[in-house]
């Protein structure tokens, strides 16, 4: 029998040559699900898990934003259940303090678990990025409706859509935008003016010139005046200073992402950011079977689908020193989003770094399952729980770019808005 890891085909061992080590992962996120599902693969199932997580239940949150408009919701799957079917116990609780030398964890309800490898998901924080906006959060999708309702009414006559400094995923004010301009054409205001305001040089330019340049199309067909850029600054409410240069917006209602700022865990070693520094194998730096994937690890882009290639970098790891049939990669990490239009699919490619460095622009459909989160283990499982026809329409615009091997030298270079500033307000 073989397995495949990653590109190669290796000879499969007893299953009897795997050490049964004991792994705590902490969270109950994408990334900690994924972390789980590998680890519990990858291990042969021999492998004894633990998941420590404060909430009963995992909530899929990439459709948030469609939640205002009836054109998607929140989905929610039991942790109980999910942990009894990959074999793991279940810990309801959060991990405030680590240990190291002790190789135990110490949980908010006071209990101490031990470990042998220990992987981190947790998840970042988010915090309001001005005090005078209302802040779009997928946590709490419904905070749109009373915009929504007023514009129904014919109260709101201009809308500004804010990325802050430091807001390193802005993929989901791009889906708020168009799902606005369908929405104030639907309700009869179709000449509402909607203002994008991004530091952005370019339409989520992390994804490349040529597809950037696609979406930049599609907001101006959607009658969206996109200012690249620009740093927003809110004077008092519905006054915008933009920045560089001196250019002012006034408008009626404003809605921003928050900033992402790290969650700190005491024990466990943080950069200026908040953040936890790791290695290519997601191990936490300078220290011994640490394992730190998703937002809270240093890596400057924050987004569901990297959290789920981090987690099985740390899995691969954890398997393959436990004797299981594993080579383990290194994180090489490839950004996809699906981007919501409220329309008609458009389907996107670019590959930055290796690959045939083309773009591709296509009505077809170019993976599966058609889903927001893409994960190795967790996007076949969500499919087939959600019961998804391959078949189905997706209105939804697939992007998906090879970040270049240079993010190591120059990290902070990946985030289109530039270094994140610990501290302050925008």
């Amino acid at each position: 029998m073989t397995r495949r890891a990653g590109a190669r085909t290796i000879d499969h061992m007893p299953m009897s040559s795997i050490t049964p080590l004991r792994v705590v992962v902490a969270g109950g996120g994408v990334g900690a699900l994924e972390a789980l599902m590998a680890l519990h693969d990858l291990g042969e199932q021999q492998l004894d898990l633990t998941l420590v997580a404060p909430d009963d239940d995992f909530v899929l949150r990439p459709m948030a934003v469609a939640v205002p408009f009836s054109e998607g919701h929140v989905t929610r799957f039991p942790l109980d259940d999910l942990c009894a079917h990959f074999g793991a116990r279940r810990v309801k609780a959060t991990v405030e303090a680590v240990d190291p030398r002790a190789r135990t964890v110490t949980c908010s309800d006071g209990r101490q678990l031990s470990y042998d490898r220990l992987v981190l998901a947790v998840g970042a924080r988010t915090r309001a990025a001005y005090a005078s906006a209302l802040t779009f959060d997928d946590g709490d999708p419904v905070a749109l409706n009373g915009l929504l309702a007023d514009i129904e009414q014919g109260y709101v006559g201009s809308v500004a859509l804010v990325v802050p400094p430091a807001g390193s995923w802005s993929l989901p004010i791009y889906e708020l935008a168009l799902m606005l301009a369908k929405y104030t054409c639907a309700v009869g205001f179709e000449d509402t003016p909607i203002h994008l305001i991004t530091p952005e040089p370019s339409a989520l330019a992390i994804f490349g010139p040529q597809v950037s340049s696609a979406i930049e199309r599609l907001l101006a067909d959607r009658g969206i005046t996109v200012h690249t850029g620009s740093y927003a600054t809110i004077e008092r409410s519905g006054q915008i200073a933009l920045a560089p240069g001196d250019r002012h917006l006034e408008v009626a209602r404003i809605v921003a992402l928050p900033v992402i700022v790290g969650r700190p865990i005491a024990g466990i070693p943080r950069d200026d950011h908040g953040f936890t520094p790791v290695d290519d194998h997601c191990r936490v730096v300078g220290l011994e079977d640490v394992y730190a994937v998703g937002d809270n690890a240093n890596f400057p882009v924050k987004q569901g689908g990297l959290a789920a290639q981090q987690a099985d970098v740390a899995a691969q790891d954890i398997c393959a020193d436990a004797g299981a049939p594993v080579v383990p990669e290194p994180f090489r990490p490839v950004l996809r989003g699906m981007l919501l239009t409220g329309r008609e699919p458009r389907f996107l490619r670019h590959a930055a770094a290796g690959g045939d460095g083309e773009s591709r622009f296509s009505t077809d459909r170019l993976w599966w399952p058609p889903a927001k989160v893409v994960g190795r283990y967790l996007a076949p499982w969500l499919a087939r729980e959600a019961g998804l026809d391959p078949r189905a329409p997706a209105q939804a615009m697939r992007v998906e770019t090879a970040l270049p091997d240079e993010r190591d030298a120059r990290p902070l270079d990946l985030s289109p808005l530039g270094a994140i500033r610990p501290r302050g307000r925008w």
